[in-house]
């Protein structure tokens, strides 16, 4: 049966978003089976879709030695060349139109996805009747959109085991798996108009497990958050793309950051039973009272400073993962304009100069002393240029993140 996609309706969201995260890791899962032929990875992907969303028309093209290939067709009658050269072209997805898709329109075709990977497409889903609402549906083709990248990656997978290509088949998986991890954070951030907000993420091996996150409520408040996956790569991104979900969901359903961690810490453990860890500094602004009330769970100590003199915030928890209770404690700060609050991950703090000595905690409550009238990106650029420097030739040996918060 189709979810309805209700950002008025916690519950659902949550539920939507459990729901969509198992599905995806399902069919990840599936496609990695390296007997699977394409065939049998298109007619997954089409049950996944008419289960999970509802779509009752539907129709993938995929790229095979030049020629655009079709996996899927459920409810459309055969497409032509004339068809094919109405999509091919697109870039992004797009509303059918009479006016510039008459072949498609003709054929009842709503909407067209295309699969991009730098920019150029591999693959096309062409889909209708699925959502019932604007909201919907736009939520919809996100969803669409990610396991077409996914089907697409497995394709030219197969593709490329067959050619014996295993270095290829590896490189075009981590561009995806990039192309889509920096898809789910956020880049705009010129929306929030009570913060000045930058932030900047380096992983280390395409994809990784740290991440970060901004997100508002309508009574007003914001959610600030940095996290970091224990692990590395594609492993450590799949279980990053999990828990920022259900923290949006649970955010959009609590205001209560105790609660909030609570179930994450439950959601996380049901997943990894312990195996597998997550450090996590979660923030609830509310300008109304210029208060911040914070839990840090486990997480490397944020920095906030006023007027040059800086202190660490400790209050918090255990790291969630590894055990199915715990005991969380919250604090709440004041602030006022011109104050800034810093968060980092691991890969900052330990990383290395040809000395093997580490760049450590103490250096980046220097440098952010000395910040006063930087805004948030001078103050992120400024420490990224100061942690380069200090590294010289040395590469990083792990996820670099860093969230700069100038209140205003």
């Amino acid at each position: 049966m189709h979810n309805v996609y209700n950002t008025n309706d916690p519950e659902k969201l949550l539920d939507l978003k459990r729901l969509e995260a198992d599905a995806l890791l399902d069919i990840l899962r599936t496609i990695n089976q390296s007997e699977l032929k394409i065939e049998r990875l298109c007619r997954v992907a089409q049950n996944l879709l008419r289960a999970q969303l509802g779509v009752r028309k539907m129709a993938f093209f995929y790229e095979e030695q030049g020629r655009w290939v079709q996996g899927i067709r459920l409810g459309f009658s055969p497409f032509s060349e004339e068809a094919m050269l109405e999509f091919t072209p697109l870039s992004g997805t797009s509303p059918v139109t009479a006016t510039l898709h008459p072949v498609l329109y003709q054929r009842g075709v709503e909407y067209i996805v295309p699969i991009t990977n730098r920019g150029e497409a591999s693959a096309f889903f062409l889909v209708a009747e699925f959502a019932d609402s604007e909201v919907e549906a736009r939520s919809d083709l996100i969803f669409i959109e990610t396991l077409g990248h996914i089907l697409a990656v497995a394709i030219q997978n197969r593709q490329l085991f067959q050619e014996k290509m295993a270095q290829e088949f590896l490189r075009k998986e981590l561009e995806v798996a990039e192309t889509i991890q920096q898809q789910l954070l956020i880049s705009d951030f010129s929306r929030f108009d009570e913060l000045d907000v930058y932030a900047l993420n380096l992983a280390h091996h395409g994809v990784g497990g740290d991440f970060y996150d901004i997100i508002p409520k309508e009574n007003g408040s914001i959610f600030l958050c940095i996290a970091d996956v224990s692990g590395k790569g594609i492993g450590a991104a799949l279980l990053m793309s999990n828990l920022q979900a259900n923290l949006r969901a649970l955010c959009a359903r609590y205001q209560d950051l105790p609660t909030i961690i609570r179930e994450l810490n439950q959601i996380l453990y049901g997943i990894t039973t312990g195996e597998k860890f997550v450090t996590l500094f979660l923030a609830r602004v509310d300008p109304s009272t210029q208060t911040m009330t914070f839990v840090n769970a486990g997480h490397n100590y944020p920095v906030f400073v006023r007027n040059g003199v800086s202190s660490r915030l400790r209050t918090g928890c255990l790291l969630l993962g590894i055990m199915p209770d715990l005991t969380i404690e919250e604090e709440t700060q004041a602030y006022g304009a011109g104050d800034l609050l810093f968060m980092f991950t691991d890969g900052v703090v330990e990383q290395t100069n040809a000395t093997e000595e580490m760049f450590g905690s103490d250096r980046i409550v220097q440098e952010l002393e000395h910040t006063q009238g930087r805004t948030a990106r001078e103050v992120v650029e400024q420490l990224q240029a100061t942690l380069s420097e200090f590294s010289g030739t040395e590469e990083a040996n792990d996820d670099i993140t860093m969230l700069g918060v100038k209140f205003l």
